[in-house]
């Protein structure tokens, strides 16, 4: 039945009454849609509203949380700082100590090796160093040596500058015969046959250093440990004869240089303590 119908039994049966409940039955149908449109608009911008006082929360709290979060990410950072700060202070002084150390001691280093040079005659004498500067994956040391004085003669190359941070093994034929702390010359023949244990080494003897004798001193630590060594070389044009060598002296001069180079170890520590 559509309202037609429904009004027309309305205006039948009820007459003028039943006009008025007709349209007010008209004003319901229309009144109904309308209201529970608007509700849904009002429910609708309530839940928005809703959201978003939601998301507002929700924000500041995440807000408060990341500051809090920076915060303590930032005085974490700052104390690392200031702890890496104060180790690399130490350290630097403690080198530092080191350094003014090493220069005290490397005149008399220096004048030494000098006397050496001129006594005996020899192209160069060098002191080498030994140390461990790197480790490797299963925590062994790598060793190393460093030429760090040298007296040469004119016309001599030097080469403090070349011998760097140089692999321990290349002095392997020297370091075999002398570690038991014996003064131990080289001649001609022995240099060459250097090739079969350390070409390397054999090198720079024969090629780079010309050398064509050569004398090595042991510099031990208190431990009675290779920590080093002097050398005298001589090339060809100033060759030594071996009856005027006196291994015995050279060995003496060399414990004095091996003091020094142990006062020098011993202050650097007790500067670093300090």
């Amino acid at each position: 039945m559509d309202f037609k119908g429904i009004f027309q039994v309305l205006i039948d049966n009820y007459g003028l009454y039943g006009l008025i409940i007709a349209f007010c039955l008209v004003g319901i149908c229309v009144a109904i849609p309308v209201l529970i449109n608007k509700q849904s608009k009002k429910m609708s911008a309530d839940f928005n509203k809703l959201g978003i006082n939601l998301s507002n929360a929700l924000q500041n709290q995440n807000d408060g949380l990341i500051n809090k979060l920076s915060e303590t990410q930032d005085k974490l950072l700052e104390s690392n700082l200031n702890i890496i700060n104060n180790l690399l202070d130490q350290k630097n002084h403690k080198h530092q100590g080191g350094l003014n150390i090493r220069d005290k001691v490397s005149i008399p280093i220096q004048n030494h090796i000098n006397h050496l040079k001129d006594l005996y005659r020899a192209s160069r004498v060098g002191v080498f160093e030994f140390h461990n500067s790197l480790v490797n994956l299963n925590g062994l040391p790598f060793l190393w040596y460093d030429l760090i004085y040298e007296s040469i003669i004119k016309g001599v190359h030097s080469m403090s500058v070349e011998t760097r941070n140089m692999p321990y093994n290349i002095l392997s034929p020297i370091t075999s015969v002398i570690q038991n702390g014996e003064t131990k010359l080289f001649n001609r023949k022995d240099i060459e046959n250097f090739y079969n244990q350390s070409s390397v080494l054999y090198d720079f003897t024969i090629n780079k250093m010309n050398i064509n004798s050569l004398i090595c001193s042991p510099i031990l630590n208190q431990d009675n440990q290779l920590v080093g060594m002097v050398t005298l070389e001589y090339s060809y044009d100033n060759y030594l004869d071996i009856d005027d060598l006196d291994l015995t002296d050279i060995g003496t001069e060399t414990k004095i240089i091996s003091a020094l180079l142990e006062l020098n170890k011993k202050q650097d520590i007790n500067e670093g303590s300090n």
